[in-house]
Parts: structure tokens; C-alpha cells; sequence
């Protein structure tokens, strides 16, 4: 679940100026004086592990950035010591004070800080105050609710009524929060909180999330190229170059000796010359250019020979959902926000049908033979390949139990259509090339030597006998005791000439302006089957649920996959280059109650362990989450829960797949004394390299069970 960590930052003032703080009454209540410790808020948003992408339209999921822009609003009441769940039944709640009343929260300059004036803490030991918040609170202003006993929202106006654009469109994501244990802040003194006064808010989705996919048992249409038609291609221009790193590199110091022209007699048969050396060291800088240019390749008049099946949507129709609800944010039942006065669609009609008409994915709808057969590359069908049905949109729902009666309800009318002919197709795609040269320049420094003599001897023929040449070798004779000159002036940058073009990348070949000819599209309206099923599944706030439709024939199966809010999951492929099992998922039994052959494992207020290896495959990582009631908690050996770095319990944990690692899960509950008996799915997902997940079926099997169902008996 994801949750969005709010601190209540209490607003400044200085209520004692003086040695002895003056304790005021409030409101004139009973009991309640005022202390100087304010109610103020800040917040602390953690990150997802994946955030979560925007749908298409205005749909958004609220994350950290937009609740910082659109801020939250905050419900304090002053409970006394009688508490408020006793008090707001009762007549003594008359004698309680509205603290804030729909006090709102905004971000600014990096803090928080509230739109009116400075409220206070009850200064006296069992005077408590009661906080509830909502977010956001540009959307949910206008229709929150104080009745005199707890806040509420209703959701009427923003539940998709059909599956038109504009209804999906018009959605809002909500937020209610709570304290660490996913329960509303009651009865709480400022001295509660690890910074005094500070109250801690932790945001949840309070609406479910719902998305439709299909997939078939069709493969889908062979194309064998018979010919590949012409090709042209046609240059765009020059991009401007591109600089790359600058790079620098000194050689080593150049050694050259020189000697003057003058030289003088010592005796009949030597002469004296005097010999100096310079040494030159020559910096280098290196910036190697690119330049791009676009070609575009067309092929005209390629001709394949296509067969095959494929499935055609006439329409989907989905009943059980619910119309409009009451958000209480007064939660009884930790981490589940609570909704009352529930109303469903009433009468036969379906509350949502996706056909040609709305938001049903356009290469999936079945129109007439004649359309099809004309559009070729538009409507592509059902196959073995997954789709997205509702074109990016998805369902913000209500969250509802299910009952033997509360089911959702699932039918689909399609047409199978047997595709046979030549199909002659153009063809394009952009090849990107570029081309690279290296420019360079130069700078100098140096520095001499002390002069040297060297005696020579010379003959009657004036022939010098050259006992010292002024060579490398001689290097060690001389002394550089000076040090090295300034760095003289760059040189201009070097001009060479640009290398060849190569291709540095393309695009895949998009199949344009297709065409059938001769080819027979085989269907029958009579018998285009009508298939319909049910699933008997909870929408729960916080979760996304996807619904999976796998079309086979003359029947269709359905398949729910509820997870974790911020896990992006779209996949049905759940065998294809799975990672080698090494150690299958295993139950530490001296750490359960009991476990029996269905998948249940019974942990009750026990601490669970549960271990696995994986090997070789596609994934890169592995991701645990507890699926259902958010009852339970991840932990590590010792028993401690596991939080993130602002203190919230994480929602699932995640660790590279490491085939050499045994990978240990801890789940204990989070209430041992719960009343009631809860029970979440351990459920264990693949993570590529994308982000994209699998669920982990092959992980377990067990008498033909896939995954296990952790429990907690009712204590």
C-alpha cells in the first residue's frame, strides 16, 4: 500500500513570555487550557518503489509533488478526557471544541504550514484532542462533511458513471490518513509523538484501481515476404556538432641541445665551446565532435503471403461495481478506509460496456470484415500477445466485500476470424547516422639549462674532434635549476576533416498502407460466441486490481490479480525464460502453527519465515508483498518491523536475484491481540530490468497451489 507520511506541523507562537506560563481556557470549555505547544504540520512523503505513470486524460494518481502543491486538510477536535469514540455518541460531545475545522494544510519555501491562525494543545495530562486529515484538498474541499460526530466525503461526482472519455477523465484519486498502525489519530496528547505536538500522518488511496486486459490462445498471423518491393531513401540535414568531454594530456619534457658559434684557442691542439640545452613540455586538449542527419528508408509495394486466426472484440460489459459512497475518516478496521451509505447500479443494464463506440482499444474491436480487411495494420486483434483493453484509462472504484452474491461479472462478445491472402504493405523507418572528428590544441612551456664548456681537440686541418655532441645522451650533464616558464597562449583549435557516416541506429519497419487481395475473411454473426464469467474478488482501497480475460474458443477465463498500488504489472507471461527455482519457496515449520495442503499457512501472533533461491533468467530482482488485509508486516530475524528511512513500515521488500543468496521473508502481525481473523496472499513477483512484474507462480506448488495465504487467528 502506498502511503504518503504526514507530520502535522503546529504553526508558531509564543503563548508564555514570561518565566510562569499562563494557562487560558479555550473556548470556554470545560477542562481545556491552552499550553504553549502549537498544533502545526509538516510533511514527509517517502518514495515508491515504482512510481506509478499517468494515465491518459486528467487521471492522476496523487503523489509527492502534487500533494505538496495541492496540499491536505486536517479535523481536530478537543476530546477531554472522555475520549472521542465515547464522546461523539453521547450528549457530553456538545461540550467539545472544533480545534481546526477543515483546516488546510499547504507546502511552501520547503515546510509546511497551515492557512489560519495558531491553534493549540490542552496543556492537562487527560485532555487529548482528535485529528482526521484528507487529501487532496483542492478536489475534496467542496464536499467534505462535519456532521458533529466525524468527518466524511462523499464520492458521487467523481465515480465513472459509463466508459465515455469524459467519465473517465473526471476520476480523482483520494487519500485519507492515519497513524503507523493504519488507524485514525484519537485521544492523542502532544506528548504522544516523538517531537512534541508533532502528529504523524500516513496517506493511503482509499479507492481501489481497476484495469482490464486480454489475452487469446491464437498465435496470430504468419507473413512470409515474397518480395521486398523497391527501396528509396531520402537524407535529411546536418544536424550542428555535438562536443564531447574536452579531454588534456602533457607530454613528456623535449630535451634539445645547442651550442654557440663562437669558440676560442686553448693551446696548439684543443678548443673550448660553450653548449646550453632547453627542455619543452607541449600540453594537448582533445574534443572529439559529433555530428547527425536522418535517413529515411521507404519500401514500396512489399508483398507478403498471411494466414492465420484472430480474435475480434464486439463488446465487454462488466457488472458489480458500486456507484457512490460515503468515505468515513474515522477508519474502524486498521489500514481500510471506511465507506457507509454504499449504493450500487441498480437494474440489468450494465454499469460499464466497452465496444467501437468508447475507450475500447481500437486494434482489438471487430467492426465488419470489409473494415478490417481495408485497415489491416489498425486492428490487429487478439492474440497470444497481452493487451490493454481500456486504451491507458482504468476504474477508480469504491472498495466492496465480496459474498457468495457480490460478484463481478464479466461478458464478452467477439467474432474469430480466419485471415488467408497476399497482403502488399509499404514500409518505413529512420536510420539515425553520425559522424565524428577529433580537434586539438596545443600549448608550450620550457625552460633552460646552465651553460657548459667542453674542450675539443682540434688538428692542423681544422677538423673538430667531436668528443661531446650535443644529443639526448648527454642529458645527464646538464643542470635545470630554474623553473619551468608560464604556459604560453593556446594554440586555434585544429580543422580536420570530418570522418564517414555510419549508421549509428534505426527504428523498427512500420507497415503502412496495407492491403489484402485475394484473401477470404471467414466469420459468421450467428455464431460469434457470447461468453460470460464471474469473479468473486473484494476491491479494497489501496489496491489495483488487474482483471485478465484470456480468450480460448468457446470459452473465456478470467483471472484477478490484486497488488500493492505502486507495482507496475501488466504481464500475463508467466512461464516464458522464467528464473531457474533453485530452492522452491519453503515455510520454516518451527516458525508457523500449522499449514495444510490448500496453501494456508497459520502464523497467528507468531513470527513466519519463509525462504527461496533463484537462478539464471530474465528477471533481474525479486519483490515480496502481502496481499489483502494489511494486517501483517515484514520484519527481519529478530522480529523487528521493517521502515523505511521515515519511519513507515515498507509495503514489500525487494532484493536482487542472486543465485549464489538464500533469500529469507519475516512476516509477523502487526496487532497480536487482533479480534478479528485476518489473512493476506504472500505473493512473490518477478522485476525486470524495466520495472515491469510477473508474479512468481512457479515459486510454489504445493498439491497444485501456486501461492500461499498467510493467517492470523482471531485472538
Amino acid at each position: 500500500m502506498k502511503t504518503l507520511r504526514i507530520m502535522t506541523l503546529l504553526l508558531l507562537a509564543a503563548a508564555a513570555l514570561s518565566c510562569r506560563r499562563e494557562e487560558l481556557p479555550y473556548l470556554g470549555l470545560k477542562g481545556y487550557y491552552r499550553s504553549d505547544v502549537e498544533v502545526r504540520a509538516s510533511a514527509v512523503l517517502p518514495e515508491d518503489w515504482l512510481p506509478m505513470t499517468k494515465a491518459v486524460g486528467d487521471i492522476t494518481d496523487i503523489n509527492n509533488a502534487e500533494l505538496q502543491s495541492r496540499g491536505f486538510g486536517v479535523y481536530a477536535f478537543y476530546t477531554g478526557s472522555e475520549g472521542y469514540s465515547a464522546a461523539k455518541d453521547s450528549s457530553a460531545y456538545n461540550k467539545f471544541g472544533l480545534v481546526l475545522n477543515n483546516r488546510w494544510f499547504s507546502y511552501s519555501g520547503g515546510a509546511w504550514g497551515n492557512s489560519g491562525k495558531a491553534e493549540f494543545w490542552p496543556t492537562a495530562d487527560d485532555d487529548n484532542l482528535s485529528l482526521f486529515a484528507y487529501a487532496p484538498w483542492d478536489t475534496w474541499n467542496s464536499v467534505v462533511a462535519y456532521d458533529g460526530k466525524v468527518p466524511t466525503i462523499q464520492y458521487d461526482a467523481y465515480v465513472a458513471q459509463n466508459l465515455s472519455v469524459s467519465e473517465l477523465s473526471k476520476q480523482r484519486d483520494i487519500l485519507w490518513g492515519t497513524n503507523t498502525s493504519g488507524n485514525p489519530h484519537k485521544d492523542m496528547h502532544k506528548d504522544d509523538y516523538a517531537t512534541e505536538g508533532t502528529v504523524d500522518f500516513h496517506f493511503r488511496h482509499a479507492v481501489a484501481k481497476v484495469r482490464l486486459n486480454v489475452k487469446g490462445s491464437l498465435p496470430g498471423e504468419v507473413r512470409n515476404m515474397t518480395s521486398a518491393g523497391s527501396t528509396s531513401s531520402s537524407t535529411g540535414a546536418t544536424g550542428d556538432a555535438e562536443n564531447g568531454a574536452t579531454t588534456s594530456s602533457v607530454g613528456d619534457p623535449v630535451f634539445a641541445v645547442a651550442n654557440n658559434s663562437t669558440y676560442y684557442r686553448q693551446g696548439n691542439n684543443n678548443r673550448t665551446r660553450y653548449y646550453h640545452a632547453t627542455q619543452t613540455q607541449t600540453e594537448t586538449e582533445t574534443i572529439i565532435q559529433t555530428r547527425y542527419r536522418t535517413r529515411t528508408e521507404t519500401a514500396t509495394g512489399v508483398r507478403y503471403s498471411v494466414s492465420g486466426q484472430r480474435y475480434m472484440v464486439e463488446e465487454v460489459t462488466l457488472k458489480g461495481f458500486n456507484k457512490t459512497g460515503t468515505l468515513v475518516l474515522d477508519n474502524s478496521t486498521s489500514y481500510l478506509p471506511l465507506w457507509t451509505n454504499v449504493t450500487k447500479f441498480n437494474g440489468s443494464t450494465p454499469e460499464y460496456v466497452l465496444n467501437s463506440s468508447n475507450v475500447l482499444s481500437q486494434p482489438l474491436q471487430y467492426v465488419s470484415a470489409a473494415t478490417i480487411q481495408n485497415n489491416f495494420s489498425t486492428y490487429t486483434g487478439i492474440t497470444e500477445n497481452p493487451a490493454e483493453m481500456m486504451s491507458g484509462y482504468f476504474l477508480y472504484a469504491i472498495p466492496r466485500e465480496s459474498s457468495s452474491g457480490d460478484r463481478i461479472a464479466v461478458t464478452i462478445d467477439y467474432h474469430k476470424l480466419n485471415v488467408s491472402g497476399a497482403l502488399t504493405a509499404n514500409q518505413t523507418r529512420q536510420v539515425v547516422q553520425k559522424q565524428t572528428r577529433t580537434i586539438t590544441r596545443t600549448r608550450t612551456r620550457s625552460r633552460n639549462s646552465e651553460e657548459i664548456t667542453v674542450t675539443v681537440d682540434y688538428n692542423y686541418n681544422y677538423y673538430w674532434t667531436n668528443a661531446f655532441n650535443n644529443n639526448a645522451s648527454h642529458e645527464s650533464d646538464y643542470t635545470f635549476s630554474a623553473d619551468w616558464g608560464a604556459w604560453g597562449d593556446w594554440s586555434a583549435w585544429s580543422n580536420p576533416s570530418w570522418g564517414e557516416w555510419t549508421d549509428d541506429s534505426a527504428t523498427d519497419w512500420n507497415i503502412t498502407s496495407e492491403s489484402l487481395t485475394g484473401a477470404t475473411v471467414n466469420y459468421n454473426d450467428d455464431n460469434a460466441p457470447h461468453l460470460s464469467g464471474e469473479i468473486i474478488t473484494s476491491l479494497q482501497g489501496g489496491r489495483v486490481y488487474d482483471i485478465n480475460l484470456i480468450v480460448a474458443g468457446d470459452k473465456i477465463e478470467l483471472d484477478v490479480v490484486p497488488r500493492p498500488w505502486d507495482l507496475k504489472e501488466f504481464d500475463f507471461d508467466y512461464n516464458a525464460n522464467i528464473n531457474d527455482v533453485i530452492q522452491a519457496l519453503t515455510y520454516d515449520s518451527s516458525f508457523i502453527d500449522y499449514a495444510d495442503a490448500h496453501g494456508n499457512v497459520y502464523i497467528n501472533n507468531r513470527m513466519g519465515k519463509f525462504y527461496f533461491k533463484l537462478g539464471a533468467g530474465k528477471y533481474a530482482s525479486w519483490q515480496a508483498s502481502l496481499v489483502g488485509d494489511a494486517a501483517f508486516g515484514f520484519t527481519d530475524e529478530n522480529g523487528n518491523f521493517l521502515v523505511d528511512e521515515h519511519g513507515n513500515r515498507v509495503a514489500s521488500i525487494r532484493n536482487a536475484i542472486d543465485p549464489d543468496v538464500m533469500n529469507y521473508i519475516y512476516i509477523k502481525p502487526i496487532n497480536t491481540e487482533a479480534t478479528v481473523t485476518s489473512h493476506a496472499k504472500l505473493r512473490i513477483y518477478y522485476i525486470d530490468a524495466t520495472g515491469d512484474a510477473v508474479v512468481a507462480l512457479n515459486l510454489v506448488n504445493m498439491a497444485g497451489v501456486t501461492e500461499w495465504t498467510i493467517w492470523q487467528n482471531a485472538n
